[in-house]
């Protein structure tokens, strides 16, 4: 193998980490939605509707408050074509959240959201038979959401808002140099900006709502810097340290869903939320200095549309009970399924409880158990099968005045 052909299976696989990183939607920005499996834009009525549905945000004066945080405990392995398996370490990611909601007139309210939209974080053991394709890689996005909701009449509320999106990317693998190993680290951010639209709308008064909420893609333009390492003498003069960039778009996302308030007590929600991957085409990451490094990776993602179902029923004495069951299909076609983001079809189930204290407090907990079926990776040359399980703990405060 010469100079020239390492020197681009180098660059052909450095861009292969990133690929994914882009596509890992969130669904865990508020503890009383995890534990219904996320499916609450037919009857968000809370902070929370900042993210889920900002037209329930118009709810007449007042004020309230929600904070809190969401533990993810992954659990992902690779098995070869010849049976070996291999796992990830432990590991818990941790997004926050943060809304206000005020309510200016009866019907005019405003709103503030803050959130991890998209996240994905991945780190296998040290040597792994993989270790040349992907070592360590995180996302994270963070976005800053003001809406206005506007109850235009008595059963229909409309809303919207700004997404500033904050993004910051990194990335650690090993190369390959024959003779020896080294390694790279990519880091990068961006800023970028989109909107937000919502409805909602009782159908039946008192019985049945519908509501509507759709986001806009937002493009991220990432700029950092790569660090090689340990890199042999004749390749110095190509592989060194250097700027580089990278256009990502977040893709558009529609959720739509009926509420049904079945009895005084018990309540149920039904989501369906289109999420538009197929905007992902490719990756292409720009070397400043290295034209033979900048090699575009085509992806080919695929849109999906995730289902959700949730339930909750008022136990009394200000305690609610929750329960929910999610289907998220996987963007990721086979051919370009790669140990970076180890991403599969999903099947989630929650439950979660609440409380309101007669002061304006609430405390509210959620918990999902996430399967990630067994899927088959046919990616040129490191094909085999990924499977895993994610536990999701969220807790929320929250105050009503």
């Amino acid at each position: 193998m010469n100079a020239i052909t390492r020197l681009l299976l180098a660059a052909v696989f450095l861009l292969a980490l990133t690929a994914s990183a882009a596509g890992f939607r969130l669904d865990t920005q508020d503890a009383r939605a995890v534990g219904m499996g996320g499916a609450f834009t037919g009857l968000a009525d809370g902070p929370s509707a900042n993210f889920y549905n900002p037209a329930g945000l118009a709810q007449g004066k007042g004020f309230a408050a929600s904070v809190g945080a969401t533990l993810i405990f992954p659990s992902v392995s690779y098995t070869d074509e010849g049976g070996t398996s291999t796992g990830t370490p432990f590991s818990v990611a941790t997004p926050i959240n943060a809304y206000l909601q005020g309510g200016v007139l009866d019907n005019l309210s405003l709103g503030l959201g803050f959130y991890t939209q998209y996240g994905a974080s991945v780190k296998w053991p040290e040597n792994w038979a993989g270790q040349f394709k992907a070592q360590d890689s995180s996302l994270q996005t963070f976005t800053i959401n003001p809406n206005l909701a506007w109850r235009v009449h008595q059963r229909l509320s409309i809303a919207g808002g700004l997404n500033l999106v904050r993004g910051t990317v990194f990335i650690h693998r090993h190369i390959d140099f024959v003779d020896s190993t080294g390694a790279v680290e990519l880091g990068g951010d961006a800023w970028g900006i989109g909107y937000n639209l919502g409805m909602q709308a009782e159908v039946v008064p008192e019985v049945l709502t519908f509501g509507a909420t759709w986001r806009s893609g937002v493009d991220l333009s990432f700029a950092g810097r790569a660090h090689f390492s340990n890199v042999p003498t004749e390749f110095t003069g190509l592989i060194h340290d250097q700027a580089i960039d990278a256009n990502v778009t977040l893709p558009m996302t529609a959720s739509f869903g009926f509420g049904l308030k079945a009895t005084q007590k018990l309540r149920f929600d039904l989501d369906a939320t289109y999420v538009n991957w197929s905007s992902f085409r490719e990756l292409k990451i720009v070397f400043a200095e290295t034209d033979a490094l900048t090699v575009p990776l085509p992806k080919k993602w695929e849109d999906t549309v995730s289902v959700h179902l949730g339930a909750e029923y008022d136990v009394g004495a200000g305690v609610k009970a929750r329960l929910g069951l999610v289907y998220d299909p996987t963007p990721t076609p086979s051919s370009t399924l790669t140990p970076d983001l180890p991403d599969s079809g999903r099947i989630n189930v929650a439950a979660g409880v609440g409380y309101a204290h007669s002061s304006g407090v609430s405390v509210d907990l959620g918990f999902q158990f996430v399967y990630l079926m067994s899927m088959r990776s046919t990616a040129a040359g490191f094909s085999g099968t990924y499977k895993g399980t994610a536990e999701v703990v969220a807790l929320n405060v929250g105050y009503k005045l």
